[in-house]
């Protein structure tokens, strides 16, 4: 017969054992289906077949398992809605459980983006705790219990985007179940802190006014910078569009917040208002906000392209092979008509502009501390990785170097190959070429890999940020001018003298080292920090990519509700190599009351199933 056919020669007492279960499930859904004879005889075989496994007798059992399918082929065939059940049945088992896991337990992570790189890139593999905090509500925000107290500053998190103002934030959970997106950051602020930035460092005091060192001290934060904003207009709402087109109000948002407005009035001039926070008193200027006077956005020029851009500019400047533009202090006060990156004309802030002549020198320096995003060459040209290709005009060129993944990381060029695993390239080879052409090209479109970005009068200014830091002039987190340079020096001669000619109508801020919020005796100043700082709402937390130049974090879509909060990144296993194994952030104690509890229901859950099995398909059945 066809079956028998189909029937391995010899059989396993476990292979017997599962025949055995598989019969009599089957026997006990088709029995009254059956006429009496027939249930006799399937009770008769599967009452055999028992006892042969008991006593171990695997000649009997083989033949009676072999008796026993095709009797079951003949007289109980599953018809369609049987295996229908049966499918249906086993997905929605495997779905809840799937659910129950990686919901309130733990889950494997995939990194899309490199929002937080150096600590975690793009396609790196990672477990996420579910426990960390609380036990979550399975498929929306919220817990069944949260502890605020072991949510730890400087711990890496995952939480949803439900409720918050994300855009494409919809995902399907196993391609059916509608959801929200999860996102992973670090996080920086708990409700009621208020912070403060400084030389990509973080200064700051909790709601009970103790300062926060554990912002600064651990090495993972050292070797981050945090930079306050993105763009230094953030978010702009643009409103009251009158009949020539033009946008007379237009609102900047920053941490998702509205933080200034500016109006054109009926005879063209533009008036201006600081937006005052909800636990506080509105600073008097833009530049004033949680530390942006302290921070710029910058590009490297060419001498032309500095004249075209500014004319003029380069005229009695020390001579450079590059120009670094430093666009810094934006003002409502220098306020002017612009049209903006979405085609509007409207108000937009002002920003001051001072150009630094860089030696060969100074851009070794750059070239030592280049960073990029990851980017796939092909044909000289260039694309940012995951992004797609975007039309060969938009695609900046990288002459010489061979088609291949690629990324720079303080200086260290790299192959990305198979699975993420990386090859560190020789300083010798081309993607390193030390000609001033290549380096504008790393530092002005490294991040954005877009020629939309390079450098003329209308194109918006790439994701580089300068500082200050103990008098030293940083640019991709390195001094690449240290106190004292000549350069300098003569920068900041003229910055205080542009200062100095300044009106109060229109005044110039120069770019200088302000110094960090502290004291003469070296103790965090908090009447400063309380006054400039940023706080955080209460049931908010702040949160923000390791890299700042590509992350989407809290300075866009602002503070995360501590229902969204959804666990932390407890390990990288893979790729293998040397940032491997646990994550560079406070260590999660394991012994809390949502740990105990979850691992506890894991526990006794897999002992009872264990019983159960045993019960149902290894003790004797009666038939």
């Amino acid at each position: 017969m066809a079956i028998t056919n189909k029937i391995s020669s010899l059989y396993t007492l476990n292979k017997t054992k599962k025949v055995l279960k598989k019969v009599s499930r089957l026997y006990r859904q088709k029995q009254k289906t059956l006429n009496p004879a027939n249930q006799e005889w399937i009770q008769s075989l599967l009452s055999t077949l028992q006892t042969a496994i008991l006593q171990k007798n695997p000649e009997i059992a083989e033949r009676t398992a072999k008796q026993l399918e095709e009797a079951s082929f003949h007289l109980m065939p599953k018809s369609t809605w049987d295996k229908l059940r049966d499918f249906v049945g086993a997905i929605g088992f495997a779905l809840l459980v799937a659910i129950a896991i990686r919901q309130m337990w733990f889950e494997f992570y995939s990194i899309p983006t490199g929002s937080m790189r150096p600590t975690l890139k793009e396609g790196d593999y990672l477990v996420v705790s579910k426990t960390d905090y609380g036990i979550n509500t399975p498929l929306r925000s919220g817990h069944f219990y949260f502890d605020p107290s072991l949510v730890k500053r400087g711990s890496i998190v995952v939480f949803s985007g439900e409720n918050m103002d994300m855009p494409d934030d919809s995902t399907m959970h196993f391609y059916i179940i509608p959801g929200k997106k999860q996102y992973i950051k670090r996080l920086i602020g708990k409700p009621g802190d208020t912070l403060y930035f400084y030389g990509g460092q973080i200064y700051g005091i909790d709601a009970r006014g103790s300062r926060l060192d554990e912002l600064r001290e651990p090495s993972y934060f050292k070797n981050i910078e945090h930079i306050p904003f993105i763009r230094f207009e953030g978010k702009v709402e643009a409103s009251n569009r009158n009949e020539q087109g033009l946008f007379s109000t237009a609102t900047f948002y920053q941490m998702n917040e509205p933080v200034a407005k500016l109006n054109l009035s009926a005879i063209g001039s533009i008036f201006s208002e600081m937006i005052p926070p909800q636990n506080g008193a509105p600073l008097r200027h833009y530049s004033d906000l949680w530390g942006f006077k302290n921070y710029a956005m910058s590009r490297l020029l060419t001498q032309a392209q500095a004249n075209e851009i500014h004319p003029g500019s380069t005229a009695g400047l020390e001579p450079g092979i590059l120009y670094l533009e430093i666009n810094h202090h934006p003002s409502l006060q220098n306020a002017r008509l612009i049209r903006d990156e979405m085609g509007r004309m409207r108000p937009g802030l002002g920003t001051s502009v001072s150009l630094l002549p860089l030696t060969a020198e100074h851009l070794e320096e750059v070239l030592k501390h280049m960073t990029t995003a990851r980017f796939e060459v092909k044909e000289g040209r260039v694309y940012r990785y995951g992004s797609g290709y975007h039309g060969e005009e938009m695609r900046p060129e990288l002459p010489g170097v061979p088609d291949g993944t690629y990324e720079i990381q303080d200086g260290v060029a790299s192959e990305v190959l198979w699975g993420g695993v990386t090859k560190t390239l020789p300083e010798t080879h081309p993607l390193l070429a030390r000609n001033a052409e290549q380096i504008q090209t790393l530092y002005n479109l490294g991040f954005e890999w877009s020629n939309y970005f390079k450098p003329n009068v209308y194109s918006p200014l790439p994701s580089r940020y300068a500082y200050f830091s103990n008098g030293d002039l940083y640019l991709m987190g390195g001094p690449i001018l240290k106190k004292g340079d000549p350069f300098l020096t003569l920068f900041l001669k003229r910055e205080y003298e542009k200062q100095s000619v300044s009106t109060s109508i229109k005044p110039y801020f120069p770019f200088d080292d302000a110094g960090p919020p502290v004291t003469v005796d070296g103790k965090i100043d908090l009447e400063f920090i309380k006054k400039f700082g940023l706080t955080i709402p209460e049931g908010m937390y702040l949160v923000m990519g390791d890299n700042h130049a590509m992350s989407a974090d809290s300075r866009q879509f602002g503070f995360v509700p501590e229902a969204n909060l959804r666990g932390g990144a407890s390990f990288l296993f893979w790729p293998s190599g040397s940032r491997w194994g646990k994550l560079p952030q406070m260590a999660v104690p394991f012994l809390t009351l949502p740990n105990l509890i979850v691992w506890s229901l894991a526990i006794a859950i897999s002992i009872l199933s264990y019983f159960y099995i045993q019960r149902k398909y290894f003790k004797p059945f009666k038939f």
